[in-house]
């Protein structure tokens, strides 16, 4: 049977002759031993200073504590130049010693959120250090989940902050924007896991939902210590390409700074984008997720079905942790399908265990401008070849591939291409 997780189709997105993946029994991919982190920005669109990547100051908020591996913090930001505090969870597993560092992420949450104990948790339960920070100014309340309402889930901090504002601040100057505030808090949350003993310095990375995966590739873009990254549901490229938060960007042009790419693509760090082919309607299009994709350097591209937008389904999504997992050596490698050129089908050639079945879900609709209605056929799936005859009114088009061990891969193009 079509494999299914969650009850979601698990799906890549890429354009011709790009590569895509899902996991695989091959060996992992993993980040090599010993590589170079740079002590600083490395790129300068946005001017960030150096002492960011310098670890901040904190302190406990024992009353605040979930469990005995999951506890509350303090960490020292900036606000308008003027020196504040932002709340997180910091969770530590057990195992996790100075002799034997653990793996870690940065957990950013998305707009109107804030940090999240259960994020946090579902990380240290597979043997990460993960480090959650309110971006936005607020304190979880004790009976806040992730499911909870913002007027459940949060009160307001008493120290100095921004909100985010869907750029409406982006006529000031850039470092008096929420943006700007919560990238700061970003690379000083990076800069702390770097100073906890039980994390390991070469396998510390970035994982943001929504606003916070807008956030999580800017900030990758700015800083190469991440060991991999993994924006879901929005990245860049997001002005003129669909969605709502593309209206954000026409209302606001100032606020185009923080949708540039160059960054992202100057760096190697391994990338997993992972979004919806519906999310148009929620947030942001394929298009400008694949766009991104396309121009980097060493990244993945996975586009669900069916695959709901908020901080539950994301955080509970199992994609992002074999991913993080494959790339810090605790895990099994994304295979690849690479397509061939032809103008009347497509084929692929799927670096993987044989495929057991196939599918193409195909849609007529323009994916940057409306919630696109996809319809779906089975293939024949010949082992590690592809092949399907597009149909006639394809705009775009992915298959989804299974390999009969759980693994999923897929991928889309323009039909005219």
């Amino acid at each position: 049977m079509f494999t299914a997780i969650k009850r979601l189709t698990r799906t890549v997105l890429c354009f011709a002759m790009v590569l895509v993946s899902v996991v695989s029994t091959q060996a992992c991919d993993k980040e090599p031993e010993g590589r170079k982190m740079t002590n600083g920005p490395v790129y300068d669109a946005v001017n960030f200073p150096r002492e960011l990547w310098d670890a901040p100051a904190y302190e406990r908020d024992e009353q605040r504590d979930r469990n005995d591996e999951v506890k509350a913090i303090w960490y020292t930001t900036y606000c308008n130049g003027v020196e504040t505090k932002a709340f997180a969870y910091l969770g530590i597993p057990k195992e996790a010693t100075e002799k034997d560092p653990a793996p870690a992420v940065l957990l950013l949450h998305g707009g109107a959120g804030t940090a999240y104990y259960e994020w946090v948790q579902m990380w240290v339960d597979r043997g990460f250090v993960a480090l959650a920070p309110d971006l936005e100014g607020h304190v979880p309340t004790q009976d806040g989940r992730m499911t909870s309402e913002p007027s459940v889930l949060y009160t307001k901090s008493e120290y100095i902050s921004l909100q985010n504002q869907n750029y409406a601040d982006a006529s000031l100057p850039v470092e008096q924007t929420w943006m700007y505030y919560a990238a700061v808090t970003a690379f000083l949350g990076n800069s702390l896991l770097h100073s906890i003993p039980q994390a390991d310095v070469q396998r510390i990375g970035v994982c943001g939902v929504s606003w916070g995966g807008v956030l999580t590739s800017i900030i990758t873009g700015y800083d190469d210590r991440f060991a991999f990254s993994v924006p879901i549901y929005c990245s860049l490229n997001i002005a003129g390409n669909g969605g709502f938060l593309a209206e954000f960007y026409k209302e606001h042009p100032g606020a185009l700074v923080w949708d540039d790419d160059r960054g992202l693509t100057k760096v190697t760090t391994p990338i997993l984008f992972y979004t919806a082919n519906t999310d148009s309607v929620n947030a942001c299009s394929v298009l400008s997720v694949s766009k991104t994709y396309e121009r980097c350097q060493n990244a993945r591209l996975l586009i669900m079905d069916g695959f709901l937008h908020s901080q539950y389904y994301a955080a509970n999504a199992i994609e992002p942790y074999l991913f993080a997992e494959s790339i810090v050596g605790r895990g099994r490698a994304f295979a690849k399908a690479v397509r061939q050129p032809s103008a009347a089908d497509a084929t692929f050639v799927y670096d993987g265990d044989a495929a057991q079945e196939a599918r193409i879900w195909y849609t007529a609709d323009d994916v940057a401008v409306t919630a696109a209605s996809w319809s779906s056929q089975r293939l024949e799936a010949n082992g590690r070849q592809i092949s399907c005859v597009l149909p006639s009114d394809a705009r775009y088009f992915y298959i989804a591939v299974d390999d009969g061990g759980g693994g999923i891969t897929s991928a889309v193009a323009d039909a005219a291409g």
